[in-house]
């Protein structure tokens, strides 16, 4: 495949909504690395990280390590990560390898940020 990894970080009140385009393999975690250091927290009491994959091609083991790490450091820092925008054949493989216990699916991000709107609210 080899379409070159390209990101959108837009900032809302309580996170980051990164969308990505291109393909989700090794050379995307330098590139995602670059621009956005998961493992150190979102700073600035930032609390949700929402990652759309509606413009994402191709996800190889790589890609779906990287899913899991960024997920699972979220976890350790105290950050929500929520996926939208994944194909019903992403999802599945999603559920199948686990990632599923570290992050919450939705069809977009307008899904994502209600769920996030009722977090914050309590509800």
């Amino acid at each position: 495949m080899n379409s070159m990894l390209e990101l959108n970080i837009v900032p809302f009140d309580a996170g980051l909504s990164v969308t990505l385009k291109g393909d989700l393999d090794q050379q995307a975690e330098q590139k995602i690395r670059s621009v956005l250091d998961w493992e150190d927290g979102l700073g600035e009491d930032r609390r949700y990280l929402i990652l759309n994959l509606h413009e994402v091609n191709f996800i190889n083991s790589a890609g779906m390590a990287l899913l899991i790490r960024i997920a699972r450091a979220g976890r350790k820092k105290g950050f929500h990560t929520f996926i939208c925008g994944a194909s019903a054949h992403y999802q599945k493989l999603f559920r199948m390898v686990g990632l599923t216990e570290y992050v919450m699916l939705y069809p977009d991000d307008y899904a994502a940020l209600q769920r996030i709107e009722a977090l914050e609210s309590g509800v």
